[in-house]
């Protein structure tokens, strides 16, 4: 093997040429799972770098020969890989696809897994802890999440928005490189390498993004946005909004239009619309397009795809069909 300097040489938590001992090892840190050797055990030398964080720990894992690692679901954290070196068959839900230099996975917690490391495979992982995730995506969304959140497995990085997020990263280990483990938690620097994250790989969430106030909404209007949101199923009207935020309706529709820029009722339009576009892109969401409309109040199946088209480009059937059009394939096949 090549000697270089790898990432976190200052953080190392084993290093070894046995199997059952880097499972264990690694799952000390991340959760049981299944390793099999599938290629030359001579090059078997695992190795694991680990720096403990708040809401995420920074990571270097390497194998040397070809393995098999199948953890299913992870259930408890997120997990962001960056190949260092060589590649990688990733599979997370129905998601299959090899990574390299420019192509990175995160595997969702609730999506089971299956990967394929490659010999010469090195990868830096950025771990992230699920339950303070959900609650700091909570925090900047201003609402309660209806489900987990799901990113799409494959991270392009040569894209503009995810090149920004990378070179945040990489600041990020070398922070933890030279630095005490604890500055990665003590400073901003966790929230701002999630957040740029969230919102620049797409997701589940991602049409949940609001172009918020410039100042902090008053309380009236908070109190109208949490009802319209928690009763959007619901028959409700403008006097209901109003009632729940203790004020008029004329001040309300003021407030709505200073605040956003549309009225009440256009908000909670927009709000169902979100819910059942959340629920098209959920595989355990409505099986069908009428079925998630007349869920979120929507009677007039033909307007109701107009304003769909309208606020997402695509009609809602479109984005039933993206849900089932994947179909698990077994892992395994190498990277061309």
């Amino acid at each position: 093997m090549t000697m270089h300097a790898s990432p976190l040489s200052n953080h190392v938590l084993f290093q070894t040429g046995d199997l059952d001992c880097a499972r264990e090892r690694v799952a000390e840190k991340f959760c049981s799972h299944r390793l099999e050797l599938l290629g030359d055990r001579a090059q078997f030398d695992a190795a694991h770098h680990h720096v403990p964080g708040t809401m995420l720990s920074l990571n270097y894992i390497r194998y040397g020969a070809d393995v098999l690692v199948d953890p299913g679901e992870l259930e408890h954290f997120y997990l962001i890989q960056m190949q260092v070196r060589g590649g990688a068959t990733i599979r997370n839900g129905c998601d299959e696809f090899s990574t390299d230099a420019d192509h990175a996975s995160v595997l969702n917690p609730h999506w089971a897994t299956r990967m394929r490391w490659w010999a010469g495979c090195e990868q830096i992982l950025v771990q992230v802890k699920k339950a303070p995730f959900h609650a700091f995506v909570e925090r900047l969304l201003d609402r309660v999440l209806p489900g987990p959140v799901a990113f799409a497995p494959r991270i392009d990085l040569t894209r503009p928005e995810m090149k920004q997020w990378r070179a945040l990263a990489a600041a990020l280990f070398q922070k933890a490189e030279t630095g005490p483990a604890p500055d990665i938690s003590s400073s901003l620097c966790e929230q701002q390498l999630l957040e740029l994250f969230f919102r620049q790989q797409p997701n589940n969430m991602s049409h949940f993004i609001d172009d918020a106030p410039a100042a902090p909404a008053p309380r009236h209007l908070r109190r109208a946005n949490e009802f319209l949101r928690e009763n959007a199923a619901e028959p409700i009207g403008v006097l209901d909004i109003a009632e729940a935020a203790g004020v008029t309706a004329r001040t309300l529709q003021t407030a709505f239009r200073s605040a956003y820029g549309l009225s009440p009722m256009h908000a909670l339009g927009r709000e169902r619309l979100r819910r059942v576009r959340f629920d098209l892109m959920d595989a355990g969401g409505p099986a069908t397009v009428a079925d998630a409309a007349l869920k979120w109040g929507f009677s007039h199946l033909g307007r109701f795809s107009q304003a769909y088209h309208r606020q997402y480009g695509e009609m809602p059937k479109d984005t039933l069909r993206a849900r089932g059009e994947a179909v698990p394939s077994a892992a395994g096949r190498r990277p061309h």
